[in-house]
């Protein structure tokens, strides 16, 4: 088990994280990092060692991130004592690639807040910071809420505190909008999108020649076989510098590393919250991610 603690702000006492996991993992090189700056940092390999250090320490977490691998990781005897020890923490799921499905076929933990590791950079650094500066936040919904709810909430708290913008496609101010796609119903859904939030687009099959202006981002429709994809992503992506969002079915850390050395800003999955999209474009909030 190893502590570490954020750089002093104030006189007030940081929160405790506890993390659990095998957080060396490829695919979960950016949970730490993201959990560092927002309080104490307690890390573990698995629930025993943490109960035991929190005995040790007298420290009761107020967040737990559990990292699985794989489903049945962690059992729900495990997640029940850990909720016996810290009745008030909240938990959330930080879900590698053989999880995918879980919902469908497995036994997802209930009350816990799930986000999968290509949405932990976007998701997990947005809502934290939302829980930690007071503002609403996924994580200050109660334990019952259901994967349902919590994407209306998403939706509500958008429309409430970030209101749509609108843009005309003939609007010169409006940024531009690359959508790299062979599927118009594609285009058609990403460009109401951009619409909805202050961007113009147009629509651009890989093999066709780009708009005579330079766009402010590129989004890359990535739906087939991931070798081909990368190939046509490349060709695109060529002597540009706007920046570019592969739009990807479950990627894997390795295809998503690959398309991030070829020059890609972002890999996003689907099914993904607009969120994550959208923090990659110019003035977002997110960070670009980085290769292993």
């Amino acid at each position: 088990m190893t502590a570490k603690g954020p750089s002093p702000k104030s006189n007030t006492p940081s929160p405790v994280i506890l993390c659990i996991g095998r957080v060396n993992r490829s695919e979960f090189h950016e949970v730490l990092p993201v959990l560092e700056p927002w309080g104490t940092l307690v890390t573990s390999l698995d629930t025993s060692e943490a109960l035991a250090a929190l005995a040790r320490e007298s420290s009761t977490p107020d967040l737990i991130v559990i990292v699985q691998s794989y489903p049945g990781e962690f059992t729900d005897s495990q997640i029940d004592t850990l909720r016996q020890v810290a009745p008030l923490a909240r938990l959330v799921a930080v879900l590698g690639t053989w999880c995918e499905g879980e919902m469908r076929t497995g036994s997802p933990w209930p009350g816990a807040v799930r986000v999968y590791w290509h949405q932990w950079p976007q998701q997990g650094r947005a809502e934290l910071e939302r829980l930690m500066t007071g503002r609403e936040s996924l994580l200050n919904l109660p334990p019952t809420t259901s994967e349902e709810e919590r994407c209306l909430a998403v939706g509500i708290r958008r429309n409430r505190c970030e209101p749509a913008r609108s843009a005309s496609d003939s609007s010169s101010a409006a940024p531009l909008v690359e959508i790299v796609t062979e599927h118009y119903d594609v285009f058609d859904c990403l460009a109401a999108a951009c619409r909805d939030r202050g961007y113009a687009s147009y629509w651009r099959r890989s093999h066709s020649d780009p708009h005579r202006n330079p766009p402010a981002a590129i989004l890359f429709d990535a739906a087939g076989e991931p070798d081909l994809e990368l190939a046509r992503f490349c060709q695109v992506r060529a002597g540009r510098l706007a920046p570019a969002v592969v739009l990807a079915d479950f990627p894997r850390i390795a295809d998503r590393n690959r398309f991030v050395r070829a020059g890609a800003a972002g890999v996003v999955s689907r099914p993904y919250c607009w969120e994550d999209l959208f923090c990659y474009f110019p003035g977002g909030m997110c960070e670009t991610v980085h290769q292993e």
